[in-house]
């Protein structure tokens, strides 16, 4: 057995329930998700956060490798009634053998009309 299939048997066991959305397909599926704590070293967009900005708002996923991510794509994961947007996320590997995906979720915001810049 590789360390993939390991990993997918846990993953049924043990993972959560997560939702994934994109181009307006939604799929049903298991991964982990937990709050990236402050041990973690934190970098988004290629920059160190600096200790005092983490809230406890990022997550780590942790899923399987059929579903890959990337900024900008416009997926949405919902995991405990949260949505989230991918900031980040990469392929793990042993040997030559790609075990799980794992990326880090921003929490989703919701654009308001401020939000938008006027452009004259």
């Amino acid at each position: 057995m590789t360390a993939s299939q390991s990993f997918r048997r846990i993953l049924r066991r043990y993972g959560n329930t997560v939702a994934i959305r994109t181009n307006g397909r939604t799929e049903v599926t298991k991964a982990f998700v937990q709050p990236l704590r402050r041990q973690h070293r934190l970098y988004l967009y290629d920059k160190k956060i600096p200790v005092g900005y983490y809230d406890n708002s990022y997550q780590l996923y942790i899923g399987d490798l059929s579903r890959r991510f990337s900024f900008g794509d416009n997926t949405v994961i919902t995991c405990k009634g949260s949505a989230y947007t991918v900031v980040r996320s990469e392929e793990f590997v042993v040997g030559d053998d790609g075990v799980y995906v794992w990326a880090i979720l921003s929490p989703k915001k919701e654009l308001k009309e401020d939000d938008y810049d006027v452009i004259d």
